[in-house]
Order: C-alpha cells, then structure tokens, then sequence
C-alpha cells in the first residue's frame, strides 16, 4: 500500500513541476520515487520518510544550480517587432471605422493586424505609417504624404 502511496505522490510532484517548469517540484517526485523503492525492499515507514527527506534534498544540492545554468545558455531569439514602429505599411484589408476594428497592412515582407490611431476607417491600399505596437496588433495613421 506504501507504494502505491509513494508512486502517486511522485506522479502529483511531476504534474506540478510540468505546470511550473521551477526545478522544484521535480526534487520531491525523485525522493517520493526513492521512498517507493524503499517500501518495496519493505523499509519502515520512518526509513520511507528519512529517504524521501534525504534524497530530495541532495538531487536539490547536487542539480539544482547545474541545471539552471544549462537552461540559461539557451539563447534567447530577440524579436523584430519593434523595428517596425516608424516604418511606412500599406493597409491590404481595409480597416473598419470604429474601436477596436482591425484590418490587415504589410510592412515590407511581412503582413500585421493594424487598427487605425483614430479609430477612422483606412481603405485598402492606402499607404500608412506604423505608429506603435499594441499587444499584437500595429497601431497606424494615414501617411502625411498621401493626405497632401
């Protein structure tokens, strides 16, 4: 019965580290393994516990700091987002008047939802300046050299 105590511990540890991604969690599932292996080899409930204690603690010690420094060479892939704010779009699905109604532009090679500054209706084909990012959309104004 101890086993199957110890084994469904380990399986709760490992479903919190999967939804934390922490490196804490993973450590207690280990020493809830070892546990496990212990009360098979039919160690006292108090040698279970000991080993469980023991073993979560030295894995922490002993992989804890290793491991966080692998995970931080992992490079990072910065994003060009931000290069688009300043850059000249051509709307290609019209924007409809309104809050919060969006439309489709191209800036360069590369197609963004786009909701007009004023929330003015911007018809395809019209040539707009990006303005700012807003989560995942551009935020747009008619160019000044179309309006002239």
């Amino acid at each position: 019965m101890a086993i199957v105590v110890w084994v469904i511990l380990a399986l709760v540890f490992a479903g919190v580290e999967l939804l934390t991604l922490s490196f804490v969690a993973f450590y207690p599932a280990i020493g809830a393994l070892a546990a496990a292996v212990t009360a098979a080899l039919g160690g006292g409930t108090w040698v279970q516990l000991l080993v469980f204690a023991i073993v979560s603690v030295v894995a922490l010690l002993l992989t804890r700091k290793p491991l966080l420094r692998l995970m931080s060479r992992t490079p990072q892939v910065p994003s060009n987002a931000p290069t688009v704010v300043g850059k000249r779009a051509v709307v290609v699905i019209a924007v409809d008047e309104g809050p919060g109604q969006r439309g489709q532009v191209r800036v360069g090679t590369e197609h963004w939802s786009a909701r007009s500054e004023d929330e003015s209706a911007i018809a395809e084909g019209v040539t707009v300046d990006v303005v700012r990012i807003d989560g995942v959309s551009l935020v747009v104004r008619p160019s000044a050299a179309r309006q002239t």
